[in-house]
């Protein structure tokens, strides 16, 4: 066999087995880590349990929340084939997650030999920013698969200059915008990919103008849709941005009647630029020296690399900023991370990992870049095998150090358990959820049942009921029967002068369960302590057969 079909061959299993790393990753224990279920994540798997047959929206607007349709519709379709369940949602995303890793070797491969962008799948599969994203309900996950096609298959029509790669390209450039908000920087990004080989010559205008045009318009008829939509629902399309534009700040006004309107100021020109200063230096300290601080995004303030990584990936920024005039596989990775960092950069809250994840493949890529830099160096002072050593080791060291982070620290942390509204409404609704079956009626306080993951958890229990106070409850209800009601519930009935304890003590309920919200006890949030938050009571039937959930209680 000759060397070259064995190396390709070996590229070949080594891509196979990256990919069921990732996958395993993105699917073990999916349904405790992270733990809970986040509003947002609610939110978009209402929106799919919206979708039935004669109504099939070109947007979502849900709570007056903005959301593109794509990754909805695929929601929708996993609750077709297998249930309404959480888990089933996060399966979704780690399928999403698994396609960017299988399609990071074939981009890689533009840049990089065989064994170089295995190892650039490698960063991508372990790396805790797309890994995390991965295995939430957020539709940012799906970006970075729709540039990647944009990529691979412009830089395929530029090798061999067919039809069918302009058409592809246009495709996915269309379909991208039916993502996520942050996709509508990559036409940006493409136009001045476009600008820097016609300055270079590596296009020609004359020679390459109708292919060029070809995207641009199977691109534009791909989003007809969605353009039509903005063009009707304007707020459609600002809406998002609006609500988290460095150049606004929003106010709310009270009407006379008693309504409440949002209403958007400019900003002062020297406040725009302090923000957009402060948030660029947000960006460039979250790679080594202070992180996202949403426990939703990340483990709170944690930084993308450890430091050793982080010297990694600067090195292959510098080396790309010193070839970027003259070579594309150094110019194109900064120039897609400097135009989707703006995502973070132009909105409130950077760095903002979760808007910039269009940006992981160039960060991946740099990351290669630098290591490649480091094996060529020890390779010309010493010797390939001390420098294939050392390469290995770097992998090895990312992996673990990304990993404990993620399935150990983040999987731990009190913070992200309280973002993920674990113990607040996820645990309730479950429990909710499991006693439904057992009893009659189950009475929860409305605050719980308005709340979208409360709403989801329990979207296909029939015998729900919302009450405000518990003298709402009759007497007469059907037994057995439930009540969960949150503390906030209970303080408000007291400040009505009604007594819940004896309310509860009529109707004859027995505790089963308390629900307890996690606080913090010092600044640095180390020291955790509990505080009551929602209390389960069982209301037993008239009669001596009890069901085993009101032994339980008893």
């Amino acid at each position: 066999m000759s060397r070259s079909v064995l190396s390709f061959l070996t590229a070949r299993v080594a891509f196979w087995l990256v990919l069921a790393c990732a996958a395993v990753l993105r699917f073990w224990q999916l349904d405790t880590i992270p733990p809970g279920l986040w509003y947002d994540e609610a939110l978009y798997c209402l929106n799919a349990l919206s979708i039935r047959w004669g109504y099939f929206p070109i947007f979502f607007m849900l709570d007056d929340h903005p959301v593109e349709p794509l990754y909805v519709y695929t929601l929708a379709i996993a609750f077709a084939l297998f249930g309404k369940e959480v888990i089933v949602a996060r399966a979704v995303s780690a399928l999403w997650g698994t396609l960017a890793v299988a399609l990071c070797y074939p981009l890689a491969r533009r840049f990089f030999s065989p064994r170089w962008a295995i190892a650039a799948c490698w960063v991508y599969s372990v790396f805790r920013w797309p890994l995390h994203f991965s295995r939430t309900i957020f539709r940012a996950v799906t970006p970075p698969v729709f540039i990647m096609l944009v990529v691979i298959f412009f830089l395929r029509w530029r090798d061999q200059r067919k039809l069918r790669d302009a058409l592809l390209c246009g495709l996915f450039l269309g379909l991208g915008l039916y993502t996520y908000i942050s996709f509508r920087l990559v036409p940006l990004m493409w136009l001045g990919w476009v600008g820097w080989l016609l300055y270079r010559q590596e296009l020609v205008w004359h020679r390459d103008w109708k292919h060029l045009a070809v995207i641009v318009a199977t691109a534009f008829v791909v989003s007809l849709p969605l353009v039509a939509d903005f063009v009707i629902h304007p707020e459609h399309f600002r809406g998002r941005i609006d609500e988290v534009s460095m150049f606004h700040d929003q106010i709310i006004k009270r009407s006379p009647d008693g309504s409440e309107q949002k209403e958007l100021i400019a900003k002062p020109l020297s406040k725009i630029v302090t923000g957009l200063a402060e948030n660029a230096l947000a960006v460039a300290r979250m790679w080594t020296f202070k992180g996202d601080h949403v426990g939703r995004h990340n483990l709170p303030y944690e930084p993308v690399f450890d430091w050793i990584s982080g010297v990694i990936f600067y090195l292959g920024v510098a080396v790309s900023l010193y070839y970027a005039a003259r070579c594309e596989w150094a110019f194109l990775p900064l120039w897609w991370l400097a135009v989707l960092a703006c995502a973070s950069v132009f909105s409130f809250g950077a760095p903002n990992i979760l808007r910039m994840q269009g940006a992981i493949p160039a960060v991946v890529l740099l990351y290669v870049t630098g290591l490649r830099l480091i094996y060529k160096k020890v390779s010309l002072v010493s010797s390939a095998r001390i420098a294939q050593v050392l390469a290995v080791c770097a992998l090895a060291w990312f992996g673990l150090w990304q990993l404990d982070s993620y399935f150990r620290r983040f999987a731990q942390s009190p913070a992200v358990r309280n973002e993920f509204l674990t113990d607040t409404f996820y645990e309730p609704a479950r429990a909710a959820r499991l006693l439904a079956p057992e009893v009659q009626h189950l009475w929860v306080s409305q605050d719980l049942a308005n709340h979208l993951t409360f709403r989801f958890v329990t979207c296909d229990v029939p015998n729900i009921r919302a009450f405000t106070s518990l003298m709402d409850i009759p007497t007469t209800t059907p037994r057995p029967a439930a009540v969960l009601i949150s503390m906030a519930a209970w303080q408000e009935d007291v400040r009505k002068a009604v007594d819940p304890a004896g309310t509860l003590q009529k109707l004859d309920a027995r505790l089963l369960r308390e629900f307890s919200l996690l606080l913090p006890i010092s600044q640095n949030q180390d020291e955790w302590n509990r505080a009551p938050w929602a209390r389960l009571w069982i209301l037993p039937a008239k009669h001596p057969e009890r069901s085993a959930l009101t032994k339980e209680g008893k």
